[in-house]
């Protein structure tokens, strides 16, 4: 039998954190030896009580640490960045998943301290699947380096080649914490990036939505209300602006690549993470870069910058791998197929 792969899960839910931590949790490759929480979608609070609702409503063993309050330092700047720290905002997701309040507590341990000592006292065998803001992982680097000898290889929700949803240029995850993500871009462990421009090709339709229901099982159910509540959400926001055609150079990636929200579908973009560590099949166009983050303080503050054309031909190493495109129908039928469970692998 195929050894499952250990992960540990930085997340800060938000309604797409909540199905990826369900499809972490039911599938049996997947081997979830913590889940980290850090200030993102919301304050750390919010994001802290909306993981351990999570774990209480699975049943979960899996223990959960809480992380960082705050972003490294780009909020000792009111105006760089005026929409944190998130504590109420009409999108998506939120203050508080529609789940019973936690009765159970997270970890004694800080998370930046547990991501250390489970990565210094392991084999080189994990890997760090990050969907919210990289603050953790930053600091656990800057507290400890020889942890970056220690990753297997960090599984990323972020950024955009071309895509953007928090500024005319950047993405939330990176752009909430533009220094930590430059911090984890700039060390050799291998990644893959699961950019904007991948997880908007991987949506969930409003029919597949009522089919998962069906399904009938408290994750399939609870799952298919957040998925149809991201629809809606998206109707309410206007998204007619990502509605574009975009091209790219011949011979580098697609020459001709369609981003579009239709009216009956959503992107669930942190499941997309897990659902490449389960089966990396899911991404159909993965391409070898040269990655780095913009901490600039202008226009593209927080943006992600991939050299997918690799003009530095050889004079540095490619830092990352990073996906353009993903399999929606085979994204779905993941959801689909673990979702069905009614108890979590752990």
């Amino acid at each position: 039998m195929e050894d499952k792969k250990k992960i540990i899960l930085d997340c800060d839910p938000g309604s797409d954190d909540a199905i990826a931590i369900m499809l972490a949790l039911f599938s049996e490759k997947l081997d979830v030896l913590g889940i980290t929480v850090v200030n993102g979608n919301r304050i750390l609070p919010k994001t802290l009580e909306n993981t351990l609702r999570m774990k209480q409503f699975l049943g979960s063993s899996v223990p959960v640490y809480a992380g960082c309050v705050e972003p490294l330092v780009c909020n000792l700047i009111p105006e760089r960045k005026p929409e944190l720290p998130r504590v109420t905002k009409n999108d998506c997701h939120g203050d508080y998943l529609k789940l019973p309040e936690a009765t159970i507590g997270a970890e004694h341990q800080h998370a930046v301290n547990y991501l250390v000592d489970t990565l210094m006292e392991s084999d080189g065998d994990i890997t760090l699947v990050t969907v919210g803001p990289l603050t953790n992982i930053a600091m656990a680097i800057r507290m400890e380096p020889r942890i970056v000898g220690k990753i297997k290889e960090i599984v990323s929700m972020g950024g955009g080649h071309i895509a953007c949803n928090i500024s005319s240029s950047a993405e939330f995850n990176y752009w909430a914490d533009p220094e930590a993500a430059k911090i984890v871009m700039d060390t050799p462990v291998p990644k893959v990036i699961l950019p904007l421009d991948a997880t908007w090709k991987a949506c969930i339709s409003y029919d597949e939505a009522k089919e998962l229901e069906r399904i009938g099982t408290p994750a399939a159910k609870f799952a298919a209300e957040l998925a149809k509540l991201r629809i809606e959400g998206l109707k309410v926001n206007d998204v007619s602006e990502h509605n574009f055609e975009l091209r790219h150079t011949p011979g580098t990636v697609a020459e001709k690549v369609l981003y579009r929200y239709d009216t009956d579908r959503a992107p669930i973009h942190d499941a997309l993470a897990v659902a490449y560590c389960i089966d990396p099949s899911v991404v159909t166009e993965l391409v070898d870069c040269n990655v780095d983050i913009d901490i600039s303080l202008g226009l593209c503050d927080g943006r992600m910058v991939a050299d997918v054309h690799n003009t530095l031909k050889g004079s540095a190493p490619v830092t990352a791998k990073v996906a353009l495109n993903a399999d929606s129908g085979k994204f779905v039928q993941m959801l689909f197929e673990h979702l069905s469970k009614t108890v979590p692998v752990k």
